[in-house]
């Protein structure tokens, strides 16, 4: 942050010869010295300033930016979450469907077909006693 007057040449030499006859010749070098340091301190605290509000305002763009990041996340999770409920859903469903269609395989069996293949069964495990 630079301050600038706009004085010029004339003015700052008009200064000079007014500090010069107030302050006489013995006390104006001490007098320009202490204005000196006065001036760098005021630099130094502007400069200071500057440097904090410049932190704080990163701190206050970082914050909003891991806020931001945090709602993306959180969407995400909602998003994995309700996909994970449709695919368990998607599940439960396949998974009744297979079992009636096994019910529904089993009930479509004749006394016939159960006789054969209890016959059948009774026969190999008589084969397999006989060898």
């Amino acid at each position: 942050m630079t301050v600038m007057f706009d004085i010029g040449f004339s003015e700052l030499l008009l200064f000079g010869v007014i500090a010069l006859i107030v302050l006489g010749p013995e006390k104006l070098p001490q007098a320009a010295r202490t204005a000196g340091q006065w001036y760098a301190k005021l630099r130094r605290t502007v400069s200071t300033l500057q440097s904090e509000i410049e932190a704080e305002l990163d701190l206050a763009e970082t914050r909003q930016q891991m806020q931001n990041e945090l709602a993306k996340i959180r969407q995400t999770e909602s998003d994995m979450k309700r996909e994970l409920a449709e695919m368990r859903g998607s599940m439960q469903k396949f998974e009744q469907s297979q079992n009636q269609s096994l019910d529904a395989s089993h009930q479509s069996i004749t006394p016939y077909d159960k006789d054969h293949q209890q016959n059948t069964t009774s026969s190999f495990i008589k084969q397999e006693a006989d060898q």
